[in-house]
C-alpha cells in the first residue's frame, strides 16, 4: 500500500492530526523525522517517497506524483524537504540539480494545490548561509554571506519556496540548521566532523582537519533537531504566517578543540590528528555561533554534547566492529 508518491508507505489508521510526508526519509536528519513523527501525538507519517535522484526525469515524476498526492489529501499535512546530496566543494551542475528538482515539486504544488491546509519545511544550514559573515552570534534577521556554492544553493532553495506566496492553502517554513550530528550520518559526505573522529578513532586512522582548531561552531544532536522541526511546524501552524525562517540551534559554541576532547574521552583513546590546509578552507567561516530561534531552542538544546557523542560512538560500534564494514 503506498501513499504520498513513488515507493513511499502508508500508514493504515493512522493517528488523528497533521498528515506528513518526508522526503530524503534515509538520510541523516530525514530519518530522524519520521522517528519524531511516529513518536508525536499531533502528527501521522503518510508517506516516505522514493524519489529516483540519480534521473532528473525520473526524480521529477517522482516528485510530480508526491505533490499531486498532497493536494488529493483532505486532512491537513505537512511535507517535510530534509533531501540534498550538497556538501561544501559541490560544483555548480549538482547545485543546478538540486534546485531545479525542488522548483519543479513547488510548481507542481502550485498547479494542484490542496484543498486542506498544508505546510512545506524546508530544511536550510546556517552554517552554509552565514559562512562569510560577521557580528556573530547570527539569527533570523542576520545578512547572509555564503562562501561556497553549498551555501549559495541553500538561499536558492529558500528563495524558490517564494513560489508559494500566493497559493491559499500552503505556507512555508526555512529551518535554517547548526551542525547537526548523531547515529546515522554519511561518511561518504565531506561533512560530519563528530561522526569522522569517532571513526577515524574507532579504526586508528589520522583525520585531516582543515580548520583551526579554536574554530567555533554550534552542535545539535539530530533527534533534537528532528523534535524542533515538528515544534516550528505546529508554532508555524498556530500563528497563520505566510512562510517564516527560523535558526535551529542549541544556542552553544563549542571549539573544534573541545569536540576533539569530547570524542577522546568517550573513546577512551585520543583521535590521530592531522593539521592542514584545503580549498575547502576558504568556504568555513571562524565564528558561527547562532542565536536559536523561539520555538526552537527548547528542543534544540535538549542532548548535552557528551551524551550525543556517546549515542554517535555507538553507532560506529556497530557499524565498524560488529558489523564488520570497511
Amino acid at each position: 500500500m503506498t501513499d504520498a508518491g513513488t515507493g513511499s508507505t502508508s500508514v493504515p489508521g493512522s493517528r488523528p492530526g497533521v498528515d506528513c510526508v518526508v522526503v530524503g526519509s534515509r538520510g541523516l536528519l530525514g530519518a530522524a523525522v519520521v522517528r519524531a513523527v511516529d513518536a508525536s501525538h499531533d502528527f501521522s507519517l503518510v508517506g516516505t517517497p522514493r524519489v529516483r535522484w540519480g534521473s532528473p526525469s525520473d526524480a521529477t515524476s517522482d516528485l510530480a506524483e508526491v505533490a499531486r498526492s498532497l493536494g488529493a489529501r483532505t486532512a491537513p499535512w505537512a511535507l517535510f524537504w530534509c533531501a540534498g546530496a550538497g556538501v561544501n566543494g559541490m560544483d555548480r551542475e549538482t547545485a543546478d540539480h538540486e534546485v531545479g528538482r525542488f522548483e519543479e515539486f513547488l510548481a507542481e504544488i502550485r498547479r494542484a494545490p490542496s484543498a486542506a491546509p498544508g505546510v512545506v519545511f524546508l530544511a536550510s544550514s546556517a552554517g552554509g548561509v552565514f559562512a562569510g559573515a560577521s557580528g556573530a552570534p547570527f539569527g533570523e534577521t542576520s545578512p547572509v554571506a555564503p562562501l561556497s556554492e553549498y551555501g549559495r544553493t541553500k538561499l536558492r532553495l529558500e528563495g524558490a519556496l517564494r513560489v508559494l506566496a500566493d497559493v491559499p492553502s500552503v505556507t512555508s517554513v526555512v529551518g535554517r540548521f547548526a551542525n547537526i550530528y548523531g547515529p546515522g550520518q554519511d561518511l561518504d559526505k565531506q561533512q560530519g566532523l563528530i561522526s569522522h573522529l569517532c571513526r577515524s578513532t574507532l579504526q586508528r586512522r589520522p583525520i585531516s582537519i582543515f580548520v583551526p582548531l579554536d574554530t567555533l561552531r554550534d552542535y545539535v544532536y539530530v533527534d533534537d533537531a528532528a523534535r524542533a522541526s515538528l515544534a516550528l511546524v505546529r508554532e508555524h501552524r498556530a500563528s497563520g504566517a505566510r512562510a517564516e525562517l527560523r535558526v535551529v540551534a542549541s544556542g552553544t559554541a563549542t571549539t573544534v578543540a573541545t569536540v576533539i576532547t569530547a570524542v577522546a574521552a568517550v573513546a577512551g583513546a585520543k583521535p590521530l590528528i592531522v593539521l592542514g590546509t584545503s580549498p575547502l578552507t576558504s568556504m568555513q567561516g571562524h565564528d558561527l555561533r547562532l542565536r536559536p530561534s523561539t520555538g526552537a531552542a527548547d528542543e534544540a538544546g535538549r542532548t548535552p554534547l557528551g551524551i550525543g557523542i556517546a549515542a554517535t560512538w555507538r553507532d560506529m560500534f556497530a557499524r565498524f566492529v560488529v558489523h564488520g564494514r570497511s
